[in-house]
């Protein structure tokens, strides 16, 4: 499998989208227009992740899969999925 085509894979499932005929343009598209979802979606991926354990590991976590994803994700949506993500671990340390 291309990169893209595994990338392209990751943003259909993270966000719930039908992955046949995806472009990165439909991708980018998607992550622009719900940007939060994508920031949620990540906060499940880290929590289901062995190498999370709390706040740092996750942003940590974040980081690298905002690293793997920025070929997709529009410069002016990353503030938004970073927001989200916090939102979503803050509850983390609210609930424990």
């Amino acid at each position: 499998m291309r990169a893209m085509d595994l990338l392209l894979a990751q943003v259909a499932r993270l966000l719930g989208l039908e992955r046949t005929g995806l472009t990165a343009e439909d991708a980018r598209a998607a992550i622009a227009a719900r940007p939060g979802a994508l920031g949620l979606a990540l906060v499940a991926e880290a929590a289901d992740s062995d190498d999370v354990t709390d706040a740092p590991s996750a942003r940590a976590y974040l980081a690298g899969r905002l690293t793997d994803l920025a070929e997709l994700i529009p410069p002016e949506s990353a503030g938004a999925v970073r927001a989200a993500f916090e939102a979503g671990i803050a509850a983390w340390d609210a609930a424990s």
